[in-house]
């Protein structure tokens, strides 16, 4: 009777085990790939802007820099502000560009919104911006013209 109770046991639980790990099998298959896609995307999101030592540029940094603009090479402008620490940050495609006295471009109603195309081709013809810059984790967000008086 003893033996009875344990096969009974043995068996009840040698079916349980092969259900049980039937979809605990495939659980983790499922989750590892519903894993594997997104974790793709981060690592093409943080190796887009590696700094010079592999890791994200600015990551936390966030300032709202008043000053002299100019272009740093590349993607990236320096704002050297009155008093303090100069800023760089990188230009992006949805960076915001004020300007309000048409040297950057004259186009609508001030402030202009400018592109980030024209921004570069006025910093690299000279053009003396004085502006309030916004970085956020390394990358401009904003870029609004300061007329000085």
């Amino acid at each position: 009777m003893l033996s009875g109770c344990s096969q009974e046991t043995g068996s009840s639980a040698a079916s349980a085990g092969p259900s049980a790990s039937g979809p605990s099998a495939s659980e983790p298959a499922s989750a590892s790939s519903a894993l594997s896609s997104p974790a793709t995307t981060p690592t093409a999101t943080a190796s887009a802007s590696p700094g010079p030592s592999g890791t994200p540029a600015g990551r936390g940094l966030y300032a709202d820099a008043v000053g002299q603009v100019t272009l740093a090479g590349g993607e990236r402008i320096r704002v050297e502000p009155d008093a303090g620490e100069a800023v760089e940050g990188e230009l992006t495609r949805f960076t915001v560009v004020l300007d309000v006295q048409g040297g950057i471009c004259d186009k609508g109603g001030i402030p202009h919104k400018c592109s980030v195309a024209q921004l570069k081709k006025a910093l690299k013809a000279d053009v003396a911006l004085y502006a309030k810059v916004t970085v956020k984790d390394g990358l401009v967000t904003q870029v609004e013209e300061i007329v000085r008086n």
